[in-house]
């Protein structure tokens, strides 16, 4: 078995802005989870809000993939930006893989709690997604009452039980260790569509999170994305329902014996 100084030395955070002053900051990590929404909303936030990457975690222990955006092919890696405008100040963790290995998940956690707490950012918030009620809305928990009343009052609804936190081992241990570290995080989950890849999730966390942590955005790109795919789902509907009406028409025929 490999001991923890060799499973520590497999993994690298890479700080590109020393000089990054992230005192007071928000940190807002997307667990990977049904619909992707939480993905899609950290993603969409580092498209639109083009923030600047402070840092990068790599492993060999990461999953062994080849990502491919835009044509060109990279290996896994986490990548923490900073953005910072009227008086908001965020880091956004995006990853596009899941950590299921607890040992080294809780490793790579603490790697990265420790490189936020040293700049001083205390404050953490984990997007992820459920399939609760069916209808759309965000649930908000947190150990923080006056953190929760600003979200309810924003719009999201109290969450008032969740068996299993449905993040994967990384979100999941970076979570507990705010908990025991300073015991400020907040827990937004979105009521996503779980079979697809769901924008319209992703939108509500964007809306409520910029009027609680007060950053403006421009979702119109992401409302086209929404459009997109409800045309898509219609059509598939329209599709699967032709579908059954002409096996139940060939299922009525006569059929004759001759």
């Amino acid at each position: 078995m490999l001991s923890r100084r060799t499973r520590e030395d497999g993994i690298i955070l890479i700080e590109l802005d020393k000089s990054a002053d992230l005192n007071g900051a928000h940190v807002i990590d997307a667990a990977p989870s049904a619909g992707i929404a939480p993905s899609i909303a950290v993603n969409y936030m580092v498209e639109r809000l083009r923030p600047v990457k402070i840092a990068e975690v790599r492993s060999h222990y990461f999953p062994h993939v080849s990502l491919v955006n835009n044509g060109i092919a990279s290996q896994p890696k986490i990548e923490l930006y900073k953005y910072e405008n009227y008086g908001a100040k965020l880091v956004l963790i995006s990853r596009n893989f899941v950590m299921e290995d607890g040992e080294v998940s809780y490793l790579i956690a603490e790697k990265i709690y420790s490189f936020l707490m040293k700049k001083n950012a205390k404050d953490y918030y984990l997007l992820t997604g459920v399939r609760l009620t069916g209808s759309r809305g965000v649930y908000i928990a947190s150990t923080d009452p006056e953190g929760v009343r600003a979200f309810t009052k924003a719009g999201a609804k109290l969450l008032r039980s969740l068996d299993e936190v449905p993040a994967d081992k990384l979100s999941s241990h970076l979570m507990h260790l705010y908990l025991k570290g300073t015991g400020r995080v907040w827990l937004l989950a979105a009521e996503v569509m779980p079979y697809f890849p769901d924008p319209a999730a992703a939108k509500d966390l964007l809306e409520l999170l910029s009027r609680v942590l007060k950053f403006e955005i421009d979702l119109g790109k992401l409302e086209e994305e929404i459009r997109r795919q409800k045309e898509i789902i219609e059509e598939f509907r329209r599709d699967y329902e032709k579908m059954l009406q002409d096996r139940v028409r060939g299922e009525k025929e006569p059929h004759y014996i001759g």
